[in-house]
């Protein structure tokens, strides 16, 4: 009935998520491991092969570094994507998506929707759960790509783009297309452990920004209850984060120098533009 795909390239947390599958799961389900050790494909080029191979009408798509915490999860799993309204769920959303390259997760606490176990560097966890209305399932405008689930028609329609190179943004794009199809939304009876944590590297910054050109016509998206104030919040702190980031990465200096153009003429009195200044002026002289 469920068709579960995973990109691997470390034997060892593969076989705690498949331990964890044995002991959660209670319908019958297919596990199609696509080996990346040697780097062969990108995450959405092994996703698409993983779909492809698929037998089963519902596909889950996680990473290998998850472990399924809840038995029955995958009953709720076909439960939500039983609604023909529904074409995408996943366990950490945002309402908004702005404008400005931005990850999935946000400063802006109360526009994340998550339920999620995250294990940290010192092997203790710390459990997120923001479901301010106490919905059963939350409308997003995008997904983190730890869980995906979706149907095989669904991807049959709309699968992930290949173009995306690298494991980012790859989320942030399937769910933006996916939300042309029906509900984009996060559900909380599905409860993981997320045992790594994400990497802001430059191939993070680049796709972030592929993929914001590419659907700037449709950006910004709000759902639920997010009004324009919350809008023009999120705007300003996504663009003075990823600049930021994009100075502390020494990312490429005309696209660094860009954003930091835009927060400075946006922001004139903002204190971080001290900071801005000083990068700039410290990487001009490199």
């Amino acid at each position: 009935m469920l068709s579960i795909i995973t990109c691997s390239i470390d034997q060892t947390k593969l076989s705690l998520l498949k331990k964890s599958l044995t002991e959660t799961t209670s319908l019958l389900y297919e596990l199609i491991v696509i080996d990346n050790s040697k780097n062969k494909y990108n995450i959405s080029q092994a996703y698409n092969l993983g779909a492809a191979q698929s037998k089963y009408d519902f596909l889950c798509f996680v990473h290998e570094d998850i472990i399924f915490k809840n038995k029955d999860w995958d009953r709720n799993f076909i439960h939500h994507l039983s609604n023909k309204k529904i074409s995408l769920i996943g366990i950490l959303g945002n309402i908004i998506k702005t404008r400005t390259p931005s990850g999935v997760y946000s400063n802006i606490q109360y526009t994340n929707r998550i339920n999620q176990i995250q294990k940290l560097k010192d092997g203790t966890t710390v459990s997120y759960y923001d479901n301010p209305n106490e919905e059963d399932i939350s409308e997003v405008a995008v997904l983190d790509g730890m869980l995906l689930g979706t149907t095989k028609s669904h991807w049959e329609k709309i699968s992930f783009d290949e173009k995306i190179d690298g494991f980012h943004a790859y989320d942030i794009d399937f769910s933006l297309a996916m939300a042309q199809l029906g509900k984009v939304g996060v559900v909380y009876d599905i409860l993981l452990e997320h045992c790594s944590f994400g990497s802001q590297t430059k191939e993070w910054a680049s796709n972030q920004i592929i993929v914001t050109n590419k659907w700037k016509k449709f950006l910004p998206i709000q759902k639920g209850e997010a009004d324009t104030r919350t809008l023009k919040i999120r705007e300003k702190d996504d663009l003075i984060q990823f600049t930021i980031r994009l100075l502390n990465l020494r990312y490429k200096r005309n696209v660094s120098f860009k954003y930091s153009i835009l927060v400075i003429l946006k922001y004139p009195f903002h204190r971080i533009n001290l900071f801005i200044i000083k990068q700039l002026l410290i990487q001009s002289f490199k």
